[in-house]
């Protein structure tokens, strides 16, 4: 495709390898990346959302597999979604209109080659979720890309150690900065200098969107975690009276999950709006992937009740249930303020047509009511303990921790209320999280999506079962 005269000039000048041949224009912070890969064998990015990372990291992929004789370039992410869906689509967008790169790169679903060496010139995407996922690559010129690194365990990371010690390995880690320990974060504290750490603020970033600030900033403030991590690329601070801290919630959006043809657990809860700019938020849980279905403002009991029919009717036929082998749909419903209207109506859905809505079990469910518990003083923070053993299991007998147990969706929102709500103890040394209305009085918005999700996680006994599958 290149002279050798050129290959070396571009070798070493991958800025001008993104102009001249993939035929794009770096931004600043994007041009110094692409030289720091190029001069460094340790680069690692931290930076906050939609500032261009993905887009860097496919022009390096493009630009070491071109520049470099018999490369292996080693992808990975902590999902699936983020690693082919967004990743790897980068990739094949910048190569898919370039008759020059078609004519000597070959993409696939998982891998891209040079034509005639695809066992020997490749980049290749593997999912971190195995310790494997990055060994057994050997070449004098190999590059590990890291995408959403503060996702990936450290365990991944060990056969890239050992790789480095080849002069032209190259490593790029890019992510927002989610966790407060681990491998990316100790590459931006502890072990920075042995690295050329870079950090994006999006606010400074062309590519994000100003209105997205804003939004942020006027929602949950400039002192939130929430805008330190996702915008402004920076570590979270970890305030000793959050419930549950925010590296929990990153954490679980970025475990993988493989859907299943026959769940063991399908619940659908709905958060029914107060007031105001509240929102009603419906969701549903998939055995340990939670989902939201529809938010919109509104108090309409009557179409918030259809949409809850029409989300039961698509699971029932997605999954083929039944009433002979299966057990009914938990519905848990806000049951407080309008939220009464919406269960009354399920419930009358139910009686008209027990047949048709044989799958219809409703459960209303009164947050900020006082509970008997010996550590939880109401329903709000019992449900608050239980969303967060779930982010955070452990083996009862033996103390480990065991893999995740809710799957949250990627959901700004979500991630702000789950991670700002403070709890305090009560005279009677129970614990018990601030409520709606004291978040308000802190300038921060209703919870809607949490409560959503607070409900789907809200554990249930049915009242008649039906089959041999577990919903509680």
């Amino acid at each position: 495709m290149f002279d050798s005269e050129a290959i070396l000039y571009y070798a070493d000048h991958p800025v001008e390898f993104v102009e001249d041949i993939i035929g794009a224009t770096p931004d600043l912070e994007q041009a110094k990346i692409l030289r720091s890969v190029a001069k460094n064998q340790l680069t690692t990015v931290r930076s906050g959302h939609g500032v261009g990372k993905s887009t860097v990291e496919a022009w390096v992929v493009i630009w070491f597999i071109v520049t470099r004789p018999f490369p292996k370039i080693p992808c990975t992410a902590p999902t699936q979604h983020q690693l082919f869906d967004i990743l790897w689509a980068e990739v094949s967008k910048w190569l898919r209109n370039n008759k020059a790169l078609t004519k000597e790169l070959v993409w696939t679903k998982e891998k891209v080659y040079m034509r005639g060496y695809p066992e020997e010139w490749f980049a290749v995407a593997r999912t971190a979720s195995k310790p494997d996922a990055l060994q057994g690559f050997h070449a004098n010129d190999v590059l590990y890309i890291i995408d959403e690194a503060s996702g990936v365990d450290d365990d991944i990371f060990e056969p890239v150690l050992g790789a480095l010690s080849t002069p032209g390995a190259r490593l790029l880690m890019c992510g927002n900065p989610t966790q407060l320990s681990g491998f990316f974060y100790d590459s931006h504290n502890k072990n920075k200098s042995s690295y050329a750490a870079f950090h994006i603020d999006g606010r400074k970033s062309s590519r994000v969107s100003r209105d997205f600030v804003q939004t942020i900033i006027r929602m949950y403030g400039e002192d939130s975690d929430v805008f330190r991590v996702r915008v402004a690329g920076d570590f979270p601070l970890q305030e000793d009276d959050i419930f549950i801290p925010l590296s929990l919630v990153e954490n679980s959006i970025m475990t993988e999950f493989s859907s299943r043809k026959n769940p063991d657990l399908i619940h659908i809860a709905c958060d029914v709006a107060r007031f105001g700019d509240d929102k009603t938020v419906i969701g549903c849980k998939i055995n340990e992937k939670a989902e939201f279905y529809k938010k919109r403002q509104g108090q309409d009991t009557m179409k918030t009740a259809d949409d809850i029919i029409l989300l039961g009717e698509m699971l029932v036929r997605r999954y083929r249930l039944t009433p002979e082998k299966d057990d009914p749909i938990p519905v848990k419903v806000d049951d407080g303020g309008v939220g009464g209207g919406v269960v009354d109506r399920l419930k009358q859905i139910k009686r008209n047509d027990p047949e048709r809505f044989w799958w219809l079990e409703v459960y209303p469910v009164i947050f900020g009511q006082r509970i008997k518990h010996k550590y939880y003083h109401d329903s709000t923070t019992y449900m608050m303990a239980i969303v967060k053993k779930l982010l955070r299991p452990y083996d009862e007998d033996t103390r480990e921790r065991k893999p995740v147990e809710l799957i949250l969706p990627d959901d700004d929102d979500l991630v702000a209320q789950l991670s700002g709500r403070k709890y305090a103890l009560t005279e009677a040394s129970k614990i018990k999280v601030e409520s709606k209305d004291a978040m308000k009085k802190r300038g921060l918005p209703s919870p809607d999506e949490a409560d959503c999700v607070l409900l789907l996680c809200l554990p249930i006994k049915l009242s008649k079962r039906k089959g041999v599958k577990k919903n509680g």
